[in-house]
C-alpha cells in the first residue's frame, strides 16, 4: 500500500473496516468526488452492488462469492459477473431445471421480471410457458434440453408427489442450513443426493411449517 496515494490508501483502509460502503459514505470519507473515489479504486481493484442501485463498493478481494458467483452483506448483493443484467442469462444458463422469475429473485433477493424479458429479447435467454409462469432456459440446445428433463422429471406444472417422513427430514435439515435457499435450489441440491423431491415439495414443507414468516425470510413461490 506504500505506493499508492493517500486518497487511496483512506479509501482501501475504510473499505478493508467495513467491507461495503456506499458512495456517499465514500465520498465523506476521502472527502473527494464520485469520480475520484473510482479513479483511486480502479487502480486497486473494486465491486459495486448489483442491487441498491449500484450503491454499494467493496474491494476486489472481499467478496466471497458461492457458487453461483453472488455474495451478499447486510442484504447487498454483488456478483461475479458484476452486473444484475449480466447475471440473470447466466444464473438461467447455468441453472439445472432453467429458472422461473419467482426462482431467480428469490436467488438475488431482488427483482428480475424486467432483466429476464430483456435478456429473452436480446436472444440470451429462452422462455417456455411452464404452469402459471415462464420457464427461463439457456439459449444452449443441449443445456436446454437437459434443463427441461431435469424439470420435468421433479415434476411438471401442478405435478406434486406424496413425500414421506424421511423426504420430510431432508428438506427440513437443507432449509436449516440454508433458509434462504429456493425451493427449486433445495429440490436440486437433494436431487443429486437420489432424493426424488420437487420444487412443490419443498414449498410445502416450508407451508406446512411456516418457515418464514413475515419479516424473517422471502417467501419462494413458482
Amino acid at each position: 500500500m506504500d505506493e499508492l496515494s493517500g486518497t487511496t490508501k483512506t479509501l482501501v483502509q475504510a473499505l478493508s473496516q467495513k467491507k461495503i460502503l456506499s458512495l456517499k459514505d465514500l465520498c465523506q470519507t476521502a472527502k473527494c468526488c464520485p469520480m475520484t473515489v473510482w479513479r483511486n479504486l480502479k487502480a486497486v481493484g473494486y465491486y459495486t452492488s448489483f442491487s441498491h442501485n449500484a450503491r454499494y463498493w467493496a474491494l476486489a478481494d472481499t467478496p466471497c462469492f458461492d457458487e453461483d458467483g453472488l455474495w451478499f452483506c447486510r442484504e447487498v448483493g454483488f456478483s461475479v459477473y458484476r452486473t444484475l443484467s449480466r447475471a440473470t442469462p447466466q444464473l438461467v444458463h447455468q441453472s439445472a431445471m432453467g429458472m422461473t422469475p419467482n426462482e431467480l429473485s428469490e436467488l438475488l433477493r431482488v427483482r428480475v421480471q424486467n432483466q429476464l424479458h430483456d435478456a429473452f429479447i436480446q436472444g440470451s435467454v429462452h422462455r417456455v410457458s411452464w404452469g402459471r409462469t415462464q420457464l427461463y432456459l439457456s439459449v444452449d440446445p443441449e443445456v436446454q434440453t437437459q434443463q427441461l428433463q431435469r424439470r420435468q422429471d421433479h415434476g411438471g406444472p401442478g405435478v406434486s408427489r406424496a413425500l414421506s417422513d424421511s423426504d420430510t427430514i431432508a428438506i427440513l435439515a437443507e432449509l436449516v442450513r440454508a433458509p434462504r435457499s429456493a425451493a427449486l435450489r433445495i429440490a436440486t441440491i437433494l436431487g443429486t443426493r437420489g432424493l426424488q423431491v420437487t420444487p412443490e415439495n419443498v414449498q410445502t414443507v416450508i407451508d406446512t411449517y411456516d418457515l418464514r414468516k413475515k419479516g424473517r425470510y422471502p417467501r419462494s413461490r413458482f
